[in-house]
Formats: C-alpha cells, sequence, structure tokens
C-alpha cells in the first residue's frame, strides 16, 4: 500500500506543478489500474474523492447500470472505476490527461467517462435538487437564523469558469471580471442545500434577467409555491422576493437589513462549500461548453448527496462566495407595488413594537 500511495502522491505533485509537461508516451501504454477505493483510507479517500466510501457505494448503486450500457475498448472499464474518475476530474480540477494517468486511462476514455457519469447523475436532479413538501418547517428553519419571518429560500447567481467556448460569439461568455463563464442561478433553504438550479445562462447575462426568466419565477407569480426569496439588490423587490435597502435610516430599516444580510448569508455559504468540494467549480472547467452545463448540475447533486447522507464539510473551507458583481436594479414604477410591500413588511416585523 505505500508504494501505492508514494506513485499517486508523485502524480499529485506532477499536477500541482505547472512547470512541468507531461512525460511523453507510447501511444496505448497506460500506468496499471489502482483500485483506490480498496487501498485509500476513509480520510485519504474522502481527501481525493469527496465522498465517505459509504457514500461512494450508495451513488455507484444509483448509477452503475447507467454506466454499463456503454464500454469505452476492449479493455472494459468498470462503474467503479468511472465513478473514482469523474469524481477525481470534480474534486482535482486537473488536466484530463493527469487524471487518466492516476487511474491508468486515455485522455480520450476520461472525457467520456465525466460526460458518461454527469448524464447518469444529472438525469436524477428531480431525486435530489427539489422542494420539500413542508414549507412550515422551511421557514421555521430560515426563522431561527436571525428571525427573519416568511423566508422559504435564499437567491443568487455564481460564475463559474469555463473555457473558451469558441463558437461565433464567445465574448457573450465573458463576465464583468474578465473570464469566461457560465452565470449558475441557485436557490437554497437554511442548511445550503440545493433546491433549485439553473445552468444555461451565459456570464455576461445579469442575475435578474435570469430569475425572470426562470420557472421558479412563475410559480411564485401563481402561487403554487408561497413564502419569501431573499435576493441582493440585483433583484428587483416584490412581495416574494425582498431585497435589502440602499440608505436604510430607521432603526427599525437597520435591523430589516442586518436580518437579511445574517440569513441571505447561508447562499453564499453554499456556494463556498459546493465550490470547495468540487474545485472544478472555483478553477476552471475544461470540457466542451455542453458538457459543462451538465457537470454542473452533476456536482450540485453530489454536493446534496453529501450533505444528506455524511453531513459533514469540516474538511472543506467555511469561506463564502459571493460574486457580487450586478448592478442594483434602477427605480422603476413596476417596482413600486414591491417597495410598498417591502415598507409595510419592516413596520410590521422590524418596528419597535415588535423588538
Amino acid at each position: 500500500m505505500d508504494n501505492v500511495l508514494q506513485e499517486i502522491q508523485f502524480i499529485e505533485e506532477v499536477e500541482n506543478n505547472f512547470n512541468i509537461y507531461p512525460l511523453a508516451r507510447a501511444r496505448g501504454v497506460f500506468r496499471p489500474r489502482i483500485n483506490t477505493f480498496a487501498e485509500f483510507s476513509e480520510k485519504e479517500f474522502i481527501k481525493r474523492y469527496r465522498l465517505k466510501k459509504h457514500t461512494f457505494r450508495y451513488v455507484l448503486d444509483l448509477i452503475k447500470e447507467d454506466l454499463r450500457l456503454q464500454t469505452y475498448n476492449s479493455n472494459n472499464i468498470s462503474p467503479e472505476m468511472q465513478l473514482l474518475i469523474a469524481l477525481r476530474f470534480f474534486a482535482k480540477a486537473s488536466y484530463q490527461t493527469e487524471t487518466g494517468d492516476l487511474h491508468g486511462v486515455s485522455q480520450a476514455s476520461v472525457s467520456r467517462i465525466v460526460l458518461k457519469v454527469a448524464r447518469a447523475l444529472a438525469s436524477r436532479l428531480p431525486q435530489f435538487v427539489n422542494w420539500p413538501e413542508n414549507f412550515r418547517e422551511l421557514k421555521r428553519n430560515f426563522y431561527n437564523i436571525r428571525a427573519f419571518p416568511g423566508v422559504v429560500g435564499c437567491i443568487d447567481c455564481t460564475h463559474i469558469k469555463i473555457k473558451n467556448p469558441d463558437g461565433r460569439r464567445p465574448l457573450l461568455y465573458c463576465c464583468r471580471k474578465g473570464f469566461y463563464s457560465l452565470n449558475v442561478q441557485v436557490i437554497c433553504d437554511s442548511n445550503t442545500r440545493i433546491m433549485d438550479i439553473v445552468t444555461r445562462w451565459r456570464g455576461n447575462v445579469h442575475d435578474s434577467r435570469i430569475f425572470n426568466n426562470s420557472r421558479i419565477k412563475e410559480d411564485f407569480e401563481s402561487n403554487l409555491k408561497q413564502g419569501i426569496l431573499l435576493g441582493d439588490s440585483g433583484y428587483a423587490c416584490t412581495r416574494y422576493m425582498l431585497t435589502p435597502l440602499l440608505q436604510p435610516r430607521t432603526a427599525a430599516e437597520l435591523r430589516y437589513n442586518a436580518a437579511h444580510k445574517g440569513t441571505r448569508v447561508v447562499i453564499e455559504h453554499c456556494f463556498g462549500r459546493w465550490k470547495n468540494m468540487f474545485k472544478a467549480l472555483r478553477r476552471n472547467l475544461e470540457t466542451k461548453l455542453s458538457t459543462a452545463k451538465i457537470v454542473i448540475v452533476a456536482t450540485a447533486i453530489l454536493y446534496n448527496i453529501r450533505l444528506e447522507r455524511d453531513n459533514n464539510f469540516e474538511d472543506d473551507s467555511s469561506e463564502s462566495d459571493s460574486d457580487n458583481d450586478d448592478q442594483p436594479i434602477r427605480p422603476n414604477p413596476r417596482n413600486e407595488q414591491g417597495n410598498i410591500f417591502r415598507r409595510l413588511f419592516i413596520q410590521r416585523y422590524f418596528g419597535n413594537n415588535n423588538r
């Protein structure tokens, strides 16, 4: 086992040294495949694949039949090895060649495996990324954070870096910070669990446009979902979307803003945990654009699975993640009803008689 660990640690050192070029090798000659599930301790396995072993087995049981539907060459790659390869790619954000070297497969196989595993996971999106039936419990759990009533979710967008998408207009994917990205909308609960995700928008699109064109907005508009979302000043204030006051003046308004900020921070913690769990989301997704969207969904599902089954992110940084680069919504007569609702809400729940 010591020799196996030394070999893998050597490969990892090469991955982290950007000044070392990959060694040339004969075509079709690969390192022996190592059974890392058996060789690694629990701690070592979590460090490299981001899941506990029992959770890895749970995920494998979910998708193994999907992974058996396709083979890549005469030297078949088991479903277990396919999942290990994909998890390693998500977790490390290494180049596909280096991920292949670690697991004894070609770069082309890694590319196909990552897509195959991501598709298998993404097809189970409704099972793992969804809204709970008990909205009363949602509201109670949010209220317990900073006594902000009626909240059922916190919403924000985060930029996931991608490689140059090529195509006819690649600059449409360039965000304000100057890199290519997908602007991904997420709504989470009080425990940072992802309840809703939208991955289809380019990096140059404003958060409010993404929300205005989302199914979830239609659900709140039509009262299929009832309650309050907390968003930043990049969103329009409405009866179901409360945003902070840009210039609070009264004590009640200051209390409202403090409670809003202290509650909405869970979405920033969600992004921080999610991206620290899967470094590919924080660094750069070196895949095709179409694959990147599927990978993002797959990692959201894996994040929720780990949160539910392991409930342990101690090995991840607790650092929050907030892009915070959207401009505040300009005053608009159409938003006046929302501003009136917010003012009455503040008077009712944060006025002197209620604190």
